[in-house]
């Protein structure tokens, strides 16, 4: 798979099998997935946790216009982060509120994606 640099932004979004511009990356990337595969790079801490960087990323990137949220992801990653490195016992309960804040997001997310297409199927706004 090759990917084309856009000129205007420098990020790669185009399909060169299928021909297909993409808003971004991410849907790029996604769409050279398989139906059952997931693309979603991490670190390991320490301590054998996960830090979900594609998520992380994703998520950023999807809320860029709201910097509430990405005040508030950066900080809970990066006191993340410290925890993991330093062997604090919190670490278990800030990554469970980052995985309940994250799923909550990804479902909201989601569902305004289908209520958006039903409403589209339905020829509404």
């Amino acid at each position: 798979m090759a990917f084309d640099f856009d000129d205007d932004e420098g990020t790669p979004n185009f399909c060169h099998e299928c021909k297909q511009q993409f808003d971004n990356s991410f849907e790029l990337i996604d769409h050279t997935l398989e139906d059952d595969e997931d693309f979603d790079p991490y670190y390991i801490l320490p301590n054998g946790f996960k830090l979900l960087l594609g998520s992380l990323l994703r998520f950023m990137y999807y809320h860029s216009e709201e910097p509430d949220k990405i005040q508030l992801i950066s900080q809970s990653t990066y006191v993340t982060l410290f925890a993991g490195e330093m062997g604090y016992d919190l670490i278990d309960e800030l990554v469970e509120d980052m995985v309940v804040k994250s799923a909550l997001q990804d479902f909201d997310k989601s569902l305004e994606e289908l209520l958006s297409e039903e409403t589209d199927e339905e020829g509404g706004a």
